[in-house]
């Protein structure tokens, strides 16, 4: 090989390796780091990116109130990078209880698709709440592989648009989740989404239903999801971890 030839060799190798460099570098210098907002009114989101590629896309629903920015999750959206997955927190709404908070889900989760750069990874909805059986309605327009809902409240037919379940694709895993002392909801929602679930013939092969148990350090209850303490981690964050990997697996 001529010293030219080497040279350019050097030189170009030398480049493809810094521009590998820099493009790792990119993601890493936001990994963990919450931004956003990005869109208005209920396209509204906040994103999150994982180190390196993601392992799943995690979209977080918030309840129902009347401030839902501050029924956040920061804490828990940058354990959810750290564990390797892009984050997504949707506002959903423009209002509180607005009465198409479900199609709002379906144009933010897009929204936050479009601003990590659209990764080729399986989406999972997790939601407390309204937002947990959001979850699971939006999963017949997002195709996610798992749709967790955590608590999830009861539907209002007299103004919030039914949903077709059947569009929801088998391969994707709907978990139900009550808390042992959950005085707001208790199992009320997650019974009512069983119903009609299973009112368009999804079967309990796709549906698990699991109880959040209370202990000294931890009480089940409505709002024990926004807790970010080690039992509270160990009690929510620690079973959604595993229903996520479950989900993606």
């Amino acid at each position: 090989m001529s010293q030219a030839a080497r040279s350019w060799w050097s030189w170009t190798s030398s480049a493809v390796l810094l521009v590998a460099l820099l493009a790792g570098c990119g993601r890493g210098d936001k990994a963990g780091q919450i931004e956003g907002p990005y869109g208005a009114g209920a396209k509204q989101v906040w994103v999150t990116h994982s180190r390196g590629d993601p392992k799943a896309v995690v979209v977080m629903l918030h309840g129902l109130s009347p401030t839902p920015a501050r029924l956040d999750f920061k804490r828990w959206q940058r354990h959810l990078a750290d564990e390797g997955y892009d984050v997504i927190y949707a506002r959903y709404e423009a209002r509180s209880g607005e009465p198409r908070a479900r199609d709002g889900v379906v144009a933010g989760v897009r929204n936050g698709l479009a601003e990590l750069g659209k990764p080729k990874a399986p989406l999972v909805l997790v939601g407390h709440s309204r937002g947990g059986r959001l979850a699971v309605e939006a999963a017949a327009y997002l195709k996610p592989r798992g749709a967790i809902a955590i608590y999830p409240g009861l539907i209002n037919p007299a103004y919030e648009p039914p949903t077709n379940f059947s569009k929801i694709p088998a391969t994707t895993s709907i978990w139900l989740l009550v808390g042992d002392r959950d005085e707001g909801v208790g199992a009320a929602g997650a019974v009512e989404l069983l119903d009609r679930l299973h009112s368009f013939g999804i079967t309990n092969g796709q549906i698990h239903g699991e109880l959040v148990r209370s202990n000294k350090s931890f009480v089940a209850d409505h709002m024990s999801v926004y807790r970010t303490d080690p039992a509270a981690q160990k009690a929510i964050w620690a079973r959604v971890d595993r229903l996520i990997r479950r989900s993606i697996s």
